[in-house]
């Protein structure tokens, strides 16, 4: 556990911050000039903490969701899997009639509310070698009746120009087909080849274990593969799940309904996949519907996001499975559907974001991704919106991943890592006797704290063995080690608002 403000000290840095293509992200449906309780919100990471705001907009968000900024972070434009707009919320020119069907006939034209395309459905890339000019890569869907379908059979890429009209871009050509087949829902994956210019793109086929695979470059897609491996998955849980690289791109993560973890390192020089694995978790005796997933800056930890828990592997540990810990379950909040824990994010901050259920004004955060078991510090709804987020959430891959001899920093953090209370505070806990047998004090002062704050105790995989709600900003508790196996043990004692006031250790003997 660290408790220091985060200076990143690489070489490589300058780089990566002048990479913020992913600083503004934009939600919301239902969008009216009489109600602004409904409709779009903004949130931009040029602030710290992001600062998230009323966005009036004509394009409704729902599931489908990308956005593109310049490298100083201020937007350029943006899609709703219906259309392409600029940073002015006006429709570029030509950028209308994005995903031509019967469904977009139905879900933007007569229902006017945004793509039902899925976590993933779109992704836009700036084109190697070049400046202003950036693809938009997406899936259309078809609708069938008799019996009622949504089959996705096309993928596309649409080029937008930046440079043109003054400054306010224009979709150059839209609709291209790359490829045309049963694809699945959502689950476009990006990531930079081994140069740290060229990108790869990745998707699988529906109910499949087949991929295509596909490089692009200053000239465009320049090479399409097809690629066998892994399990096949449930077709009960198509749809239901995310696909997210590694920050470093070593590995693609795949969570899909009713099965394990699918893992697959990934060459980013040959754009391959070279070996593949699964991951077994515990579900916690629920039913099961969606399942996000997300990776800590560092590679180390894995997220899943499952309805009612959250939980943490690690994936550097000997037995991963063995490693899972619940680092937050629901606690029955509605805003008017349950907050529980669905689509993840790694924000440009360095701060995991989970999507609050479906159409709720939350994002949960968290704080501490690269930190063991509760020291990762999940904040319940810690970022409110100003509206409902329409259940969408925008993905991002990793801009500013450089080349295999100099990857970079997927991320910056800005603030402390710890979200701590104000220097001027003067918190202070000791613990004692340690080495403890049956039992050891522990005291603490929090001048500023207000309300129950809580007291964690994990073992070296993070898996909590103690949890205590402590009354006041001060006092003196008495923790009985009975049952505790010879070790050490972490303890990190976090304020009512979820702010980390003393992490430490102690060891039993």
């Amino acid at each position: 556990m660290r408790n220091f403000i985060v200076i990143v000290l690489l070489a490589y840095a300058c780089v990566a911050a002048a990479q913020k293509h992913d600083y503004v992200w934009l939600m919301g449906r239902q969008n009216q000039l009489f109600d602004t309780t409904l409709g779009g919100s903004l949130v931009d990471f040029k602030f710290a903490p992001p600062k998230a705001k009323y966005n009036y907009r004509k394009l409704d968000m729902y599931t489908t969701n990308s956005s593109i900024c310049d490298s100083a972070g201020n937007l350029l434009f943006y899609t709703n899997g219906c259309a392409v707009a600029g940073a002015d919320d006006e429709i570029l020119e030509n950028g209308d009639g994005i995903n031509p069907g019967n469904a977009h006939n139905l879900w933007c034209v007569q229902y006017n509310d945004g793509y039902a395309g899925g976590p993933g459905a779109s992704v836009i890339l700036p084109m190697p070698d070049s400046s202003g000019v950036f693809y938009l890569f997406h899936k259309r869907f078809t609708l069938y009746y008799n019996p009622t379908n949504a089959i996705r059979d096309k993928f596309y890429y649409t080029v937008v120009d930046m440079n043109q009209n003054g400054g306010k871009g224009k979709v150059l050509e839209k609709n291209v087909e790359l490829m045309s087949d049963t694809l699945a829902r959502g689950e476009i994956a990006a990531v930079k080849h081994a140069n740290g210019k060229d990108w790869w793109l990745v998707t699988p086929r529906r109910n499949s274990n087949q991929f295509y695979i596909f490089r692009f470059t200053s000239q465009g897609i320049v090479d399409t593969f097809q690629q066998t491996i892994g399990i096949l998955p449930d077709p009960d849980g198509e749809g239901f799940g995310q696909m997210v690289f590694s920050p470093d791109g070593s590995k693609l993560y795949r969570t899909y309904r009713y099965n394990p973890v699918m893992v697959y390192s990934f060459d980013r020089e040959a754009g391959v996949f070279t070996q593949f694995d699964t991951i077994s978790f515990d579900y916690g005796n629920q039913l099961v519907g969606e399942i996000g997933c997300a990776i800590s800056p560092n590679n180390q930890y894995l997220y899943l996001s499952c309805r009612q828990f959250l939980y943490q592997l690690d994936l550097w540990a000997p037995d991963i499975s063995a490693s899972q810990v619940t680092v937050a379950q629901w606690d029955g909040f509605t805003d008017p559907f349950p907050t529980m824990f669905w689509q993840c994010q790694l924000g440009p901050d360095c701060k995991i974001y989970v999507r609050a259920g479906g159409d709720t004004r939350f994002y949960h955060v968290i704080h501490n991704p690269d930190e063991p078991g509760l020291a990762c510090n999940v904040q319940q709804r810690g970022l409110p919106l100003p509206t409902r987020s329409g259940s969408s959430m925008p993905s991002f891959p990793n801009y500013r991943l450089g080349p295999l001899d100099n990857p970079g920093v997927p991320c910056t953090a800005t603030v402390s890592v710890n979200n701590p209370l104000p220097a001027t505070e003067k918190n202070t806990v000791q613990v004692w006797p340690n080495p403890a047998t049956d039992e050891f004090t522990l005291s603490y002062s929090l001048p500023q704290a207000r309300g129950e704050s809580r007291l964690f105790f994990t073992d070296l995989y993070g898996r909590v063995v103690h949890e205590m709600r402590l009354q006041g900003a001060s006092g003196r508790v008495a923790v009985r080690t009975d049952g505790w196996a010879a070790g050490v043990y972490f303890w990190v004692l976090l304020t009512a608002d979820g702010r980390q006031v003393g992490t430490g250790k102690v060891v039993k003997q």
